[in-house]
């Protein structure tokens, strides 16, 4: 039997890949058998929204990155030493947000990407698809699907079909193996005869913050809507003793929710052990009154800063599971030394995205400080807008601030400094709206500002017109728009092209829906460029110096 579930293996392997060929190899010899009576342990162990910090180092002046996947590779061989094989899952966001994560997506294309490389080092089991890892694009996140050596889970990623089943896509035979999701919806592993079933979601709102480029072919049903359904049948056909629901979502509240759906599942799906997420940046270690007694809730922060850590002891009786008891908690990696093996192992990756992000584009005459966004015009948005009207030739240009601290300093312009000005990599778009469309878009986003509502990232001014916020005025009547640039005056009624991020022209932030009252699923795109990121490199580039200047279009009056 064994040796035709390894041939069966090596079949779907070589037909469908590896990681697929692996996931239901682990599945294949993992039979319905019961346990022998006594105690079982088992440790689940998670990562999640690493957003590519690799490596150890920074890629200036050798100064040492706080905490990288180089301090979890310590911790994982101090667990094993001792004996224990934690079930190691990442919930996701690991292909963008730092130099090294755009350099193996989109320069080193040739060779196999660093990300599959990493994970099979430190033996994940696991790996949960993000929005940030959909928002590189299929070439990137497939490529990666591909290279993996474990499997990749998004359950409620499903092929996007038309009236007759047909896929808009081509379909890969390998992703319609076991449900109909686009990646695999959940796996199987084996911990000393314990059956740990791991079922992997993405976040549900993807298609409202990210281009259809990225994501077509695929339909990103909400979590809530499946997770039951699919819980039960894992659980009938499994029968797992431990199962794992690991989203990439928000902890969110106990309402159901699009982003953030983790503490409602915790509290509503029946039949989990413990949830992993993740999304949101914010660590939590918690237990969630489920419907079947007391869940444990974990969400491993970002950039590797600690791990998630669940210890299982199971009692069995008469082949069943009678009595679990769960120890859990954050492992803070700052105090884990980093792994010498993981570094050397690395090291020529390393180089190469040094030397890359090392690259000089241009210079700088004077600092710009991110933080001075937050409190009106800055010298970091007026040049976001700048690139954005000078490559598009848009009438307006939308921008907020994605980073809302540090400072790009004076002097020699690097490859890298352009991550601290732009940290992802949204497209730039050109919309149509009405004059009235755009002052009502403002009237959103600046109530958010003058009440400290929200992220930062939402907080839009404008370029191309003229215009001032009063503090003190009702919601509604705070924007006051005085002309365009040039002096012509600024119609309501007319049409005039707006450049903006794909996540806004997608309808990230509401400010489409609720601000101007578009509908973004309508909204008519008329252009599309390369990222923002890159336009900002090549803008700075052709200029050589770069003199920053404060906005002077708009102003914050009482």
């Amino acid at each position: 039997m064994k040796r035709n579930v390894l041939h069966i293996a090596a079949i779907l392997i070589a037909l469908f890949g590896v990681g697929f060929g692996i996931g239901c190899l682990i599945s294949l010899l993992s039979p319905k058998k019961t346990l022998a009576d006594g105690q079982y342990t088992v440790t689940v162990c998670s990562t999640t929204d690493v957003h590519g910090a690799y490596f150890d180092s920074a890629y200036v002046d050798n100064m040492a990155a706080k905490t990288s996947l180089a301090n979890v590779s310590s911790y994982l061989k101090e667990l094993r030493a001792s004996g224990v094989q934690p079930v190691l899952i990442d919930v996701g966001d690991n292909l963008q947000g730092d130099n090294a994560a755009y350099y193996f997506n989109y320069v080193a294309t040739d060779m196999p990407h660093i990300y599959p490389r990493i994970a099979g080092y430190l033996g994940y089991d696991a790996i949960v698809v993000g929005n940030h890892d959909i928002e590189t694009g299929h070439d990137v996140y497939d490529r990666v699907a591909r290279e993996l050596t474990m499997p990749y889970l998004a359950a409620n990623a499903a092929f996007d079909r038309d009236e007759n089943g047909k896929a808009d896509m081509d379909e890969d035979p390998k992703n319609k193996a076991v449900t109909d999701s686009y990646f695999l919806p959940y796996c199987v592993v084996d911990r000393g005869g314990v059956k740990v079933a791991i079922i992997g979601m993405t976040n549900a709102n993807i298609k409202s913050w990210l281009s259809t480029a990225v994501w077509h072919g695929i339909d990103f049903q909400l979590i809530h809507d499946v997770a039951q359904e699919l819980v039960d049948q894992v659980v009938e056909k499994e029968n797992p003793q431990l199962v794992v629901l690991a989203v990439h979502s928000g902890t969110g509240t106990e309402q159901a929710e699009r982003e953030n759906e983790a503490l409602y599942l915790a509290s509503t799906v029946r039949g989990v052990d413990l949830v992993l997420n993740g999304h949101d940046h914010r660590p939590v270690a918690k237990e969630v009154d489920g419907p079947e007694g007391e869940v444990v809730l974990l969400d491993a922060g970002t950039k590797a800063a600690v791990v998630g850590q669940a210890d299982f002891t199971l009692t069995v009786k008469n082949g069943k599971v009678v009595d679990k008891v769960v120890d859990y908690k954050l492992v803070p990696m700052d105090k884990v030394p980093v792994d010498p093996d993981y570094v050397a192992t690395f090291k020529n990756d390393f180089n190469a995205v040094k030397a890359f992000a090392n690259r000089p584009i241009g210079h700088l005459s004077d600092n710009i400080f991110l933080a001075d966004a937050l409190d009106g015009p800055s010298t970091y948005i007026n040049l976001i807008q700048t690139v954005q009207l000078g490559a598009s030739g848009a009438d307006v240009a939308f921008a907020a601030p994605l980073s809302n601290s540090g400072v790009v300093p004076e002097g020699v312009i690097e490859f890298q400094d352009l991550v601290s000005i732009y940290r992802f990599e949204n497209l730039l778009y050109v919309v149509e709206l009405t004059g009235r469309q755009i002052k009502d878009y403002l009237e959103y986003s600046y109530d958010n500002w003058v009440n400290r509502s929200g992220p930062s990232y939402n907080w839009d001014s404008a370029d191309g017109i003229r215009y001032e916020v009063s503090k003190s005025a009702p919601k509604g009547e705070r924007v006051r728009i005085l002309s365009m640039n040039d002096g012509k005056p600024f119609d309501l009624d007319k049409t005039y092209k707006v450049a903006m991020t794909s996540y806004r022209a997608s309808g990230g932030g509401d400010l489409l829906r609720e601000g101007a009252g578009v509908d973004p699923a309508e909204v008519k795109v008329v252009e599309k460029y390369k990222d923002i990121r890159s336009l900002i490199g090549d803008y700075i580039a052709a200029k050589g110096e770069i003199v920053p200047e404060m906005a002077t279009n708009w102003k914050f009056v009482k």
